[in-house]
């Protein structure tokens, strides 16, 4: 019989965890950006509405900003930081770390 243990399986999600994107900050702050199979339970469906939403027909371009914006704090491992971040560029940077985190991470387009 196998066993898992949880530990174990929460130990080598954390070790992938380190395979997403680093971005640096305003303040020089390094914020990791976890790939989408390591972010945990309520983050990854977040994180799948909102990329839900950014392929959508029916939404309009303001909601998929936000849900660019929300998806990148929900992968981040420090999300007042990132959000912060976010808040300061303008959409074509904030549209930059996206793409870059999805390339850098393998998530399928929206």
């Amino acid at each position: 019989m196998t066993t898992l243990n949880f530990a174990d399986l929460k130990a080598e999600a954390e070790s992938k965890a380190s395979e997403g994107l680093t971005f640096i900050g305003p303040a020089g702050e390094t914020i990791h950006l976890r790939p989408l199979a390591t972010v945990p339970g309520g983050d990854l469906k977040a994180v799948l509405a909102h990329i839900d939403a950014l392929g959508s027909d029916k939404v309009s371009d303001v909601t998929k900003i936000h849900a660019m914006d929300a998806a990148l704090v929900a992968v981040a491992t420090d999300k007042k930081a990132m959000a912060a971040a976010l808040d300061e560029l303008p959409l074509d940077g904030r549209s930059r770390i996206f793409e870059a985190w999805m390339e850098a991470t393998e998530v399928p387009e929206a």
